[in-house]
């Protein structure tokens, strides 16, 4: 065979080689693909089954009752064994342990909710508990009050964390009572010595598995259909936090207080970063009825902040979000700095409905708070002062001056976080989100508000600036400035406005003083002037000033006609002009 023929055969073995590996590749490739198509119509087949609608879980009824083994609840009622026990848990704890753990309730969602739609499938819930020296009883009544209320395909597990109880009730029988549980799995983990709720819910969350996390306080019990509207919004946006609606547990009888009307409030803190209770602003009900039409009343409400004890998170977006300041201590003030830190940093704060949960309001703390209560809180609030308050940082140590020099360790950490998360600045957060609040900016003069007749006596809430709207203020003698002068601070705004921590004042029909919320109002009856030189306060729409009266301690001050009088000149403490 010639060279040029043997050179030939090679090439043309050679190219039908290459052709055939082409054909096989092409074929790998078609059958990559057809592979890949497959599954993606498997994973589109099964978003399309987690995207079936379903009616939220209502639960079951009449089962079996179980008991704490120690119950007594076939004996006479002993009145003396709830007071002995009373001292240590701060309610009724003998009746607790006397009712099943898995006891009926009633169904008090608004109406509306009964006929609301979930996707079936929308994540893993991982439901987290701790318990500091806590009855058993309370504690399960919770967990069977989930495991009975909510559907099995999106209850994952239980973290029960101990953080580090010292009453043998709340260490031995309770793992005893987590390891009997079947339906789900009940975790017990068990810190040996206590480190406060916020370490203790940032060491919990590294065990649990679940897509979302709900933590609820050790003493809870759930109402039907409270899981699907809770997650719901999660399921949308893993960056939403939401919160239930908080029924009551009456301490002494045990007894769940709730009704069925939607609920009406949002949360919000005050000036001096206690939580409180707000009416839901006109513009935030507007949103709602145009996004949500004929079901708005049920449908989410923006919230500048949650209570604390109870709320929903993705597992993920808390990790991502920083989890808790670990350097509080006990508890207080972490929910105010979690809500800025939600609303700032990219997130949004829900409040849902249709999602109920009722809780146990102790008759006053059953622990101590490692020191003074006050002090530890005040030391946990100026954290959140130092990180996130940015110039209103200044304010608030006029209004908490023992604030001012208290050491608070590092928080170094925490502004690196807030600069990682690129949060947006306090100001927004004030101006967009808690129309409750005001900014340092927005202030002329501030703090006790004195008079010169009745010298030493000062303008005074009296208590009611927490209390509920159309309340007095009056006088008192003037608080040391240099303590908590909380219900002696009154502050006058730029906009004329003159208001004390939580409320603006008006005028009544008699003339009097009364308290109202500081926004959806009617401007012209709050608007009030100061004249520095004349130290006078006068009501501009009826053009009255406000008077001391003739006694030096009033329960109800009013606006007379001006005239020029000592009763009616007035000094405040600070001013920012």
């Amino acid at each position: 065979m010639k060279l040029q023929q043997r050179i030939l055969l090679v090439a043309f073995a050679l190219l039908s080689v290459w052709i055939m590996m082409s054909i096989f590749k092409v074929h790998i490739k078609i059958e990559i693909l057809k592979k890949d198509n497959y599954n993606q119509r498997v994973k589109f087949a099964e978003r399309k089954e987690e995207n079936i609608l379903v009616s939220p879980y209502n639960g079951k009824k009449n089962l079996a009752p179980i008991y704490v083994p120690w119950s007594d609840y076939k004996e006479p009622y002993k009145n003396e064994m709830e007071e002995k026990l009373h001292d240590s848990y701060r309610f009724n704890k003998y009746l607790s342990d006397r009712l099943p753990l898995n006891r009926d309730v009633d169904d008090t969602r608004p109406r509306m909710c009964l006929s609301q739609k979930y996707p079936k499938y929308m994540g893993k819930v991982s439901v987290v508990l701790i318990s500091y020296n806590e009855a058993v009883s309370v504690v399960f009544r919770t967990i069977y009050s989930v495991i009975n209320r909510s559907p099995s395909y999106l209850l994952h597990e239980f973290i029960l964390y101990d953080d580090g109880s010292i009453w043998e009730e709340s260490i031995g029988p309770m793992k005893a009572e987590a390891e009997k549980v079947k339906e789900v799995p009940v975790r017990f983990i068990r810190n040996e010595t206590r480190g406060g709720l916020m370490r203790a819910r940032t060491s919990a969350a590294k065990y649990a598995t679940g897509d979302i996390m709900v933590y609820l306080d050790s003493h809870c019990e759930v109402l039907p259909g409270w899981l699907e509207p809770l997650i719901e919004p999660i399921y949308k946006d893993y960056t939403a936090v939401t919160c239930p609606v908080i029924d009551t547990i009456d301490w002494k009888s045990m007894n769940i207080m709730s009704d069925n009307h939607p609920i009406s409030s949002m949360g919000s803190y005050n000036i001096l970063l206690n939580y409180n209770w707000y009416p839901i602003p006109s513009y935030e009900q507007q949103r709602r009825k145009k996004e949500h039409g004929g079901n708005w009343a049920i449908s989410p409400i923006r919230s500048p902040a949650m209570a604390g004890g109870l709320f929903a998170i993705s597992r993920k977006y808390f990790h991502e979000l920083g989890e808790y300041d670990t350097q509080m201590n006990v508890w207080g003030g972490e929910n105010t700095e979690i809500s800025i830190r939600i609303w700032t940093c990219g997130g949004s704060l829900l409040f849902t409905p249709c999602s109920k949960v009722a809780h146990v309001f102790r008759h006053g703390y059953p622990y101590d708070f490692q020191g003074d209560h006050f002090e530890t809180v005040l030391f946990n609030y100026k954290r959140v002062a130092k990180v996130w308050l940015d110039e209103d940082e200044d304010f608030y140590y006029h209004l908490r001056p023992m604030a001012r020099n208290k050491d608070v360790g590092d928080i170094s950490e925490r502004v690196e976080l807030r600069r990682r998360l690129q949060c947006k600045p306090y100001k927004w957060f004030v101006r967009n989100i808690a129309p409750n609040l005001i900014l340092k900016e927005d202030i002329k003069f501030f703090g006790q508000l004195k008079n010169e007749y009745h010298q030493n006596y000062c303008v005074d809430n009296l208590g009611n600036d927490s209390k509920g709207a159309g309340l007095h203020i009056g006088t008192y003698p003037c608080h040391p400035s240099d303590g908590a002068i909380d219900n002696q601070i009154v502050i006058f705004s730029k906009e004329g406005m003159l208001r004390t921590i939580d409320k603006c004042i008006n005028l009544n029909y008699e003339g009097a003083l009364t308290l109202n919320y500081c926004y959806d109002y009617q401007p012209e009856l709050y608007q009030w002037e100061y004249d520095v030189q004349t130290k006078v306060v006068r009501h501009i729409h009826t053009g009255k000033c406000l008077d001391a009266g003739e006694k030096p301690m009033s329960t109800k001050i009013k606006a007379e006609n001006c005239n020029n009088s000592a009763r009616q000149r007035w000094t405040f403490t600070y001013s920012y002009i």
